[in-house]
């Protein structure tokens, strides 16, 4: 019966649905053989380049998170330096080794230091020592600069300073001051 329509067809005809058939079947394949593969392949390139973005963007967030971790620690030594993990029993030997490297660094005399337990402010445990130093203007200067870097936050309750030798020019002085260091109470 094929055959039959087949021969009723001219040579033009039988041309037309050759090509026809052909192109049907290479629809065909390229819609259910081909296609499913592009599709999937592009689908996983998309996704591959979201999940890239993802890690790149992950990465930016957890350096950002590092970089604020240390910020956030930069601040807390600068605020309370290096006594915050401190027991109060080795908070003064701590200070009085502090403040003698201090003054080595700065040729300044360290002539006497007496810790003293101060009261409660607010939230804080005061600890005040009574330090007695000389040297030079310029060297005392050098000093009170670097005490707040290396203890934190200290506050000079009293500050007197007068000259040990009568001379005109760059004489040295004798210093008594309080310096008040905070930390928080213990409950």
């Amino acid at each position: 019966m094929l055959q039959e329509l087949l021969d009723k067809l001219d040579a033009r005809q039988r041309v037309l649905l050759a090509g026809g058939s052909f192109v049907l079947i290479a629809v065909a394949l390229f819609s259910y053989v081909l296609l499913p593969p592009i599709k999937a392949y592009r689908a996983g390139h998309e996704t591959r380049a979201i999940l890239a973005s993802v890690a790149e963007q992950g990465q930016a967030v957890s350096q950002q998170l590092d970089s604020l971790e240390l910020e956030v620690e930069a601040l807390r030594q600068e605020l309370h330096g290096d006594t915050v993990n401190l027991p109060a029993e080795q908070l003064e030997s701590f200070v009085i080794g502090r403040l003698q490297t201090i003054s080595w660094r700065n040729n300044v005399e360290l002539m006497s230091i007496v810790p003293s337990a101060g009261g409660n402010v607010q939230v804080f445990q005061e600890s005040v020592f009574r330090v007695e130093l000389s040297g030079s203007y310029l060297d005392l200067v050098a000093w009170l600069g670097e005490l707040n870097k290396e203890l934190g936050f200290v506050v000079i309750k009293e500050y007197a300073m007068r000259p040990i030798e009568e001379v005109a020019k760059n004489p040295a002085l004798f210093v008594n001051l309080s310096i008040a260091s905070y930390r928080l109470a213990s409950s």
